[in-house]
């Protein structure tokens, strides 16, 4: 289940970001940066459900939520 959404949303993600790169655009960076914070929730989610005493889920929430910080930023600036 989990592995289809992120498949999903990494496709949607790296849609967007080839447009705002071969158009020049811009205003699509912060809705990129939010879909990246949605794409690490799940990949984090992923690994806390795998049972792993590693670092990398943590990791993946932490950065998840600087982009998500940095995202809603952009919207309101």
């Amino acid at each position: 289940m989990l592995k289809k959404i992120r498949m999903t949303t990494g496709v949607i993600v790296l849609a967007l970001s080839l447009y705002g790169l071969l158009s020049d655009d811009n205003d699509l960076l912060p809705f990129t940066m939010a879909g990246l914070s949605v794409l690490l929730v799940i990949m984090g989610t992923e690994e806390q459900q795998k049972h792993r005493k590693s670092y990398r889920g943590y990791l993946f929430f932490g950065v998840a939520a600087f982009l998500l910080f940095v995202s809603i930023e952009s919207f309101i600036y």
